[in-house]
C-alpha cells in the first residue's frame, strides 16, 4: 500500500505578510495542496494522510468547493481530511464528498477501508491519547493498523524509543508541527507543512512518500520529498578586524547567491570588526529577501588612541573611567559596557 503523509496546510495564511514577497508565501500555501495531488497521480498512492490545520482560518464555501474539485482528481486514492466538529466548520463538515474522501471530524473515530485492508485510528488534539491507545484494538483481523493523530504543543506526542516501538501500529502518522521530525524510524513521523510558515521552519519542507507492506504490515519504503521552492535560511557571520566593509559585501553576496535568490534569510553578525566596517543591510545584493538581521558584531575600538583624540571630552571622560583600572582589569560586563557606550557616543547615541 502506497501513501503520502501530508500535514499542516495552513491554506489562507499569510507568512511575512509585511514584507513585498508576502502574496507570494501565500500562494505557495494554497497551491502546496495542488502539488500534493499531482504527486498522488504521479506515485499512484492508495491513501493521502492530511493531518493537522488544512486551514488558518475557519474555511469558506469556495474554499472547501476548491479543495473538493482538487482531490476529485484522484478517485483511486483514499484520502483523510481533518475537520473540526463545530459550527466554525460547517462548509466543510456539510459538503458532500466522494466515497474515497474520508472527512475526520470526531475526537476519536475508528474506521476500517476495506480495499486497502486498513484498520485507522484517528486521534484530535482533545482525544484521551493515552485511553485510546491502551484500549486499541483492530476490529477486523489481519488488517493493517495505522495511526493518525493531531498533536497539540499542551501535550506533545511521548519520544521514548521503547514506548514508540511498542505502538500497535504499522505507521503512526502525526500533525500538528511545521517542521519535519522522525521520532522513530521507518514508524512515528511528523510530516511537517508542505511549506515553511514562519522564519522558525528552516531547511526544506514538503510530505513523507511511503510504502506498507501488506504480508509483514510494516513500512518497507519511506521517504520524504520536497515540495516547497522556498526556504528560510539561517546565515551567520563571525567577523574580524580583518573583514573590511566591500569584503563583507562579497561575503554577504556570494552566499545568498549560491544558495538562492528566492529563498528567505536570517542573517547575525558576531565577533570583534574594525570600527571602519560598515554592517548595513544596504550591503545586501539587490532583490534579495531578509526577514532578520541581527549585528550584535563589536567594534574593536583602540581606545588609548582614542582617548588621546578625545582627553578633554565626553568619550575621553567615558573611556578614562574604565581604562584607569587597567584594560585587563575589567571583567567581560565591563569591556562589553565599555564597547557599547563608545559606539553609542561615537554615532552620536543612534547605536
Amino acid at each position: 500500500m502506497r501513501f503520502i503523509h501530508a500535514s499542516d496546510l495552513h491554506l489562507g495564511m499569510i507568512p511575512d505578510g509585511q514584507k513585498s514577497w508576502g502574496r507570494e508565501r501565500s500562494n505557495a500555501l494554497l497551491s502546496s495542496l495542488d502539488k500534493i495531488v499531482d504527486l498522488a497521480l504521479k506515485e499512484n498512492v492508495d491513501a493521502l494522510f492530511l493531518l493537522g490545520q488544512s486551514f488558518h482560518f475557519s474555511p469558506l464555501k469556495e474554499d472547501v468547493e476548491r479543495i473538493r474539485q482538487n482531490l476529485s482528481r484522484i478517485p483511486f486514492c483514499h484520502v483523510f481530511f481533518y475537520s473540526k466538529p463545530d459550527l466554525s466548520y460547517h462548509f466543510l463538515n456539510s459538503a458532500i464528498f466522494p466515497r474515497n474522501v474520508h472527512i475526520l471530524k470526531e475526537e476519536q473515530e475508528q474506521l476500517y477501508i476495506e480495499e486497502l485492508n486498513l484498520e485507522i485510528l484517528s486521534l484530535q488534539e482533545k482525544a484521551d491519547r493515552k485511553k485510546a491507545l491502551e484500549h486499541f484494538t483492530p476490529e477486523h483481523s489481519g488488517a493493517i493498523p495505522v495511526l493518525l493523530c493531531n498533536v497539540s504543543r499542551e501535550e506533545p506526542f511521548p519520544q521514548n524509543p521503547e514506548k514508540l516501538q511498542a505502538l500497535p501500529f504499522s505507521y503512526v502518522a502525526l500533525g500538528g508541527e511545521a517542521d519535519k521530525q522522525i521520532l522513530l524510524a521507518d514508524k512515528v513521523v511528523f510530516s511537517g507543512s508542505p511549506e515553511a510558515l514562519s522564519k522558525e521552519n528552516l531547511g526544506e519542507h514538503g510530505v513523507f512518500l511511503g510504502n506498507l507492506d501488506p504480508l509483514q504490515k510494516k513500512i518497507d519504503a519511506l521517504q520524504f520529498i520536497r515540495l516547497a521552492d522556498t526556504q528560510y535560511i539561517s546565515l551567520h557571520f563571525r567577523l574580524d578586524t580583518g573583514v573590511g566593509t566591500e569584503m563583507l559585501r562579497n561575503r554577504l553576496s556570494d552566499e545568498i547567491k549560491k544558495r538562492g535568490m528566492q529563498h528567505i534569510y536570517r542573517i547575525k553578525f558576531s565577533g570583534k570588526r574594525d570600527p571602519e566596517t560598515h554592517v548595513g543591510e544596504d550591503l545586501l545584493p539587490q532583490n534579495s529577501r531578509v526577514i532578520e538581521w541581527i549585528d550584535e558584531s563589536v567594534p574593536e575600538y583602540d581606545f588609548y588612541n582614542l582617548y588621546r583624540e578625545h582627553s578633554n571630552d565626553l568619550i575621553g571622560f567615558y573611556i578614562r573611567s574604565y581604562l584607569k583600572k587597567g584594560n585587563e582589569n575589567l571583567s567581560a560586563r565591563e569591556k562589553d559596557s565599555l564597547h557599547y557606550g563608545i559606539s553609542a557616543l561615537l554615532s552620536g547615541g543612534k547605536k
